[in-house]
């Protein structure tokens, strides 16, 4: 399996999935760490998820995880 890198950090797994939704949209794999743990505490700071894609995909992760095509604030 190719190495996987982090790309970003949540406090909140819903945050988590919907950024893994928009990139799994734009056919890239992800896959969260520390899910288990954030559903079964949710924000009490014991662990961030993390959001880990193909190092081959990263950079195109991160191209779409900061587009902002509408020139507001993203909500990410």
């Amino acid at each position: 399996m190719e190495k996987l890198v982090g790309i970003a950090e949540f406090n909140m797994i819903s945050e988590a999935y919907v950024l893994k939704s928009r990139l799994e949209a734009e056919g890239i794999r992800c896959f969260l760490s520390n899910e288990s743990i954030n559903s079964v505490y949710p924000g009490m700071g014991f662990s961030r998820v993390e959001l880990k894609v193909p190092l081959s995909d990263s950079i195109r992760a991160l191209d779409i995880l900061y587009e902002n095509p509408s020139d507001e604030p993203s909500t990410l």
